[in-house]
């Protein structure tokens, strides 16, 4: 994109917006409610009473309580009828808001509202030039109209970053964003193209013209350089009650509602309302919520990843080497000894789960998330787990001992911890001394975790480009080990902050000072973790949590300090220092924001996403 109006042209028209939006608000009433919010609902558990209008202020507040809008200026891309500022205002205190629509008929009906403060603006984000900045930035369910349905994955990847350095440019220092995101989930970008499937014909020809919803991944590639990401939820079963509870009312009024439109139009939201429930709850298209926080500076590219870089369909044709097992065992294979001494019984070298107010107990912490994870990837009685990049087997004795797998067989490449565990053997727990690149089960696994292994899958000095496409074979290969339906829990340390850089160093001296003990590793940038599981498994579960791994580096820390000479018996005292060093470069990192902590859930596609 090189000007505004290439960045508009690029999005949906303001004539195909009228289309459908411009209709009457009168008809819209009937179904939306009075209040006109037309984006997906926030539901409470599924067997509690509930009602529409309750469970889209439910929505809106959830919103204003993440972004902490109370004496806030708030602009709203894609405002709607107005409601979301009405609310911010009259409920939780913001100072000013400024609405932005395509549609006339929206912004009389929201200008009616006449909400202290707040105006409305028949305004593409593309033309917005703020007369001061904001603090909090909102766009519910308004990016499928960024890119429209004739740009390609590039375009629209160029799109959404204009869009997200915009939105940078108008936000003070720590602004914060509040994204509702309808997008492309079991559906790739050819197959979401018209003229592939009757659904999508239905809502890309006659409901919303010229729209198309972003994948997961061309959002990351968006927003990751000016925004981190601070929250993240998939809501997709909320769409599916949400256009179920649209049905229900509209068949109410039917009649009324014909009379508003004609037969035609009436008969064609007949057919789009009951499309947009099969839609979600086949999750060919997904719902995500997402809270954002401005970054201090953009983040540095060495390459500016584009779609095109990438295979579009199946398997990669090649994978870039990951960290050679030399490499891997030059700081695991130290001493057993040395790393009994702080990371503490349960030899766990991974980050802990801590709530505000937990006690100092590390042990605790650590199990707290390996059951988080337990639950949610359903390793239950009798499963069959893998786990890649074991360690010494604290995970798979957890699920065995505590949660009751039947089979816990984990992969290493570290001698030391393939020793360690096979001395201390447990029913049902096969540790094999083996990378997962040339794991060969020979009958699938109902679960798999991998914790703080992912950074050393790809080699430090390749681009993002060779970076992903190791991942994709990763992904890949855990696709075919399990069967459908089945979940993978991973935790992974990434760059936030930090850089992309062409050389192996360069992040800063913190960040050199860890590469000294991780030689060849390197982690991944969020854009790069979507790109790789995308065509096989769908997100349940994103989390970026930093203060975690902050707070367990802590411990480590304290305890490596009171264990200073048992420590130095081990290794040596240079050996000593340089984990000092490291350690406390960790911790700093993860607190100032230059290193996160992402975990995620992710659930095996019934088929490859193309």
């Amino acid at each position: 994109m090189t000007t505004t109006a290439d960045v508009r042209r690029a999005g949906t028209s303001a004539a195909a917006i009228a289309h459908h939006y411009d209709l009457s608000d009168d008809f819209f009433r009937c179904w939306l409610g009075e209040e006109l919010v037309y984006s997906c609902a926030l539901w409470l558990p599924d067997g509690q009473h509930d009602s529409l209008a309750s469970a889209q202020h439910r929505k809106i507040d959830w919103f204003a309580e993440w972004l902490q809008v109370d004496g806030a200026d708030v602009l709203d891309v894609g405002c709607g009828w107005g409601a979301l500022l009405d609310r911010m205002r009259s409920r939780h205190g913001t100072r000013s808001g400024v609405g932005l629509t395509l549609s006339a008929n929206q912004v009389r009906s929201a200008a009616a509202r006449d909400v202290p403060g707040t105006s409305y603006l028949l305004q593409s984000w593309a033309d917005h030039r703020p007369a001061r900045p904001y603090d909090v930035l909102t766009a519910i369910e308004s990016t499928e109209h960024f890119a429209s349905d004739t740009c390609d994955s590039d375009t629209k990847v160029d799109v959404y970053r204009e869009f997200f350095a915009a939105a940078a440019s108008w936000l003070r220092p720590g602004g914060r964003v509040g994204l509702q995101l309808i997008c492309l989930d079991g559906v790739g970008e050819q197959t979401s193209r018209l003229g592939r499937t009757a659904v999508g014909d239905l809502i890309g020809r006659e409901v919303f013209p010229e729209s198309m919803p972003a994948s997961l991944a061309e959002m990351v590639l968006g927003w990751e350089t000016d925004f981190r990401l601070t929250r993240f939820c998939d809501a997709t079963a909320d769409y599916v009650r949400t256009f179920r509870a649209w049905a229900l009312a509209y068949r109410r009024r039917r009649d009324e509602a014909e009379r508003l439109v004609g037969p035609e139009v009436a008969r064609r939201f007949d057919r789009y309302l009951a499309a947009g429930e099969v839609c979600f709850r086949l999750r060919e298209h997904a719902l995500y919520r997402v809270v954002l926080t401005k970054r201090p500076e953009p983040k540095r590219w060495a390459v500016r990843v584009r779609p095109s870089d990438l295979a579009t369909a199946g398997r990669p044709s090649a994978t870039g080497p990951g960290a050679s097992a030399a490499a891997v065992r030059a700081h695991y294979d130290l001493s057993d000894d040395f790393y009994a001494t702080w990371l503490g019984p349960t030899m766990m070298y991974t980050s802990g789960l801590w709530k505000a107010g937990d006690p100092p107990d590390l042990e605790a912490a650590l199990d707290r998330k390996n059951d988080f994870f337990a639950e949610r990837i359903r390793a239950g009685p009798g499963s069959r787990v893998l786990d890649v990049g074991c360690g010494w087997g604290g995970t798979l004795s957890r699920l065995l001992q505590h949660h009751g797998a039947g089979t816990a067989v984990g992969l290493t490449v570290s001698e030391a911890q393939h020793r360690w565990a096979r001395a201390r053997p447990l029913p049902g727990r096969d540790v094999r001394l083996e990378s997962w690149a040339e794991h060969a089960p020979d009958r699938p696994y109902d679960a798999i975790t991998s914790f703080g292994a992912f950074e050393h899958f790809a080699r430090d000095g390749t681009t993002g480009p060779e970076r992903i496409a190791t991942y994709r074979s990763f992904f890949a290969r855990c696709f075919d080990w399990t069967a459908d339906g089945a979940r993978l829990g991973l935790e992974t340390i990434a760059h936030d902050d930090a850089p992309d850089t062409a050389a192996a160093k360069g992040r800063g001296p913190l960040g050199d000072c860890v590469l000294e003990l991780f030689p060849e590793s390197i982690c991944p940038h969020l854009s790069e973790l979507v790109l790789g599981f995308e065509p096989w498994f769908e997100v349940e579960l994103l989390r970026s949590d930093a203060g975690d791994f902050a707070r367990t580096f802590r411990h480590w820390q304290l305890r490596l300090r009171a264990a200073d000479e048992a420590a130095a018996r081990a290794t040596d005292p240079a050996t000593v220092r340089r984990f000092r060093r490291y350690l406390a470069a960790s911790e700093w990192q993860f607190r100032d924001g230059t290193l996160t902590n992402y975990r995620l859930v992710l659930r095996r596609r019934a088929r490859v996403k193309r």
